[in-house]
């Protein structure tokens, strides 16, 4: 009997611990909080040949596996998607989603969705015509995709830009059309904001080729040899073909007005990584900038880069 007491007292004091260990929200009643924070942001290169490109993302999804999505974003009626002016995120200007709670770990992909609707996608030329932007109907259906890999670390705010680049992405499928016909040939490049940063360069850097306002400038990976490059008067089919396709990134030189009118030419959320510098010339030919080969960005520079001389 006394045997059988002292069993009974055992299991009750386990029991108690079992409820007490439960309660306090350590216990098998508490799951694990493993929802971590997720936003992206759009952002583009600027082009010198429109005013305005405009989309309208109605949905994004991510995907850890490449089939399985979950929604990140969708349109609704109560709250209908907006027309964004990609010309209006350059120079590290973003336009941003909501913040998002999703599971931490590995993500594969992003698909964005655009509206069917065909003036909700257009482009306005210098002379202030606007065009509706022909898409394709593997986009209209599919989305477009990012298959950049990316990680949502547990307790972490992950920010991610899609850096949708205008200058690759807009091609003139036929131009003696009429009118002609102006596609979304999307080019996309997805960055994790904490491990890229600015690369600034003033006129003082770019020496005898000499800076103006509105000249395009290019960087490449470091070492690549850019003179074989596709330029903008090369391309014959733009469906197969994209000029300066291995660019990293492309910026229009613009005077700097709150920094004393000083001319710079700003590559935002560039990777960490080394980069050469090229100019566009006026047949619109690369020309490799001396003494900006090399030029390489990394978490020492505290997120800014500038190249001075």
């Amino acid at each position: 009997m006394k045997q059988f007491k002292r069993f009974f007292i055992y299991i009750s004091v386990l029991f108690l611990t079992f409820v007490l260990f439960a309660c306090n929200g350590d216990g098998f009643n508490s799951t694990p909080d493993t929802q971590s924070t997720l936003t992206i942001g759009i952002t583009d290169a600027p082009i010198d040949d429109a005013k305005e490109v405009n989309i309208t993302i109605t949905k994004i999804e991510i995907s850890k596996d490449g089939s399985g999505w979950q929604d990140y974003y969708e349109a609704t009626t109560e709250n209908p998607a907006e027309m964004i002016d990609l010309l209006e995120f350059s120079k590290g200007n973003v336009f941003k989603f909501d913040t998002t709670e999703f599971e931490s770990g590995q993500y594969a992909q992003i698909r964005l969705y655009l509206s069917t609707t065909p003036t909700d996608n257009t482009i306005k030329l210098l002379d202030d015509t606007v065009y509706n932007l022909d898409i394709n109907s593997s986009i209209q259906n599919n989305g477009l995709k990012v298959v950049s890999g990316f990680t949502i670390t547990e307790g972490v705010e992950t920010e991610l830009t899609i850096d949708f680049d205008v200058r690759k992405s807009i091609v003139v499928k036929n131009p003696n059309a009429t009118p002609p016909i102006y596609s979304l040939k999307p080019t996309l490049k997805l960055i994790t904001n904490d491990v890229s940063g600015n690369i600034i360069f003033t006129e003082a850097a770019v020496g005898n080729l000499g800076m103006n306002e509105g000249d395009v400038f290019f960087l490449y990976a470091a070492g690549f040899n850019a003179s074989n490059e596709l330029t903008e008067e090369d391309i014959i089919d733009p469906e197969t073909e994209t000029a300066y396709e291995n660019s990293k990134s492309s910026a229009i030189a613009f005077i700097d007005t709150n920094d004393n009118n000083a001319l710079k030419i700003k590559f935002p959320f560039m990777e960490y990584a080394s980069y050469d510098l090229y100019k566009q010339d006026a047949d619109t030919e690369l020309i490799v900038v001396a003494g900006q080969a090399g030029i390489t960005l990394s978490a020492d520079d505290n997120g800014e880069l500038i190249i001075s001389e």
